[in-house]
């Protein structure tokens, strides 16, 4: 079985330098609209359509705690999707 690794390429501690997400193992594949939410759920489609089995890189977390305004969340499918983050309030603590 061919392993498939995932990454998200953008320039590590640099706000607003996304460029896509890429999926490489037999052949590479790029998702790269612009839109990292788009992108994401791109390649989700793409994996799940091909039984994919997919290994993370380091840059998919790290490009979430770098850049404020994203988050996973687990859908339905069980597949964690990217999206942007929603908070509307800051907890404090009592």
């Amino acid at each position: 079985m061919t392993q498939n690794r995932l990454s998200i390429e953008y320039d590590e501690g640099v706000p607003g330098s996304y460029r896509g997400v890429v999926l490489t193992g037999t052949q590479t594949q790029r998702f790269m609209t612009g839109d990292p939410q788009a992108d994401w759920a791109a390649y989700i489609a793409h994996a799940k359509n091909l039984k994919l089995s997919v290994i993370e890189a380091s840059s998919v977390t790290h490009f979430v705690f770098d850049n404020d305004g994203w988050r996973f969340i687990t859908k339905e499918d069980g597949c964690e999707y990217l999206v942007p983050e929603d908070k509307t309030e800051i907890q404090t603590p009592a």
